[in-house]
């Protein structure tokens, strides 16, 4: 069964995009957090493999799929598998991307910013 990442052989109308963005600060963050959490040399082992963070993103909707970007598929992977091993809980992580988002706020509120 083939899910929306699995594109070999569709045919399409319009050529394939070949121009990269610049990798934004985010996103190589959340490179080196799949680094450290699947890295053998971990103390205590890794966290979680390639395998698990693939698995995470193959079994994404295809609604969710074709509205995220390449490493936002990631950190929906990671932190799926992460919350499905009990590393971290999702409301905790909800609740600390609330303090950060309203930090945000306020910090561009004070320098006049929108």
């Amino acid at each position: 069964m083939s899910g929306p990442h699995d594109l070999g052989g569709t045919k399409v109308d319009a050529p394939v995009p070949r121009r990269q963005h610049a990798i934004l600060p985010w996103e190589m963050r959340v490179d080196a957090l799949m680094q450290l959490l699947s890295d053998p040399t971990r103390p205590g082992g890794p966290l979680m493999s390639v395998d698990e963070l693939r698995r995470g993103i193959e079994s994404l909707s295809p609604e969710l799929y074709r509205s995220l970007g390449y490493y936002e598929r990631w950190l929906h992977s990671l932190i799926v598998i992460m919350s499905e091993k009990g590393v971290i809980e999702r409301s905790e992580l909800e609740n600390r991307l609330a303090d950060v988002e309203l930090a945000h706020e306020r910090e561009h509120a004070e320098r006049g910013e929108r």
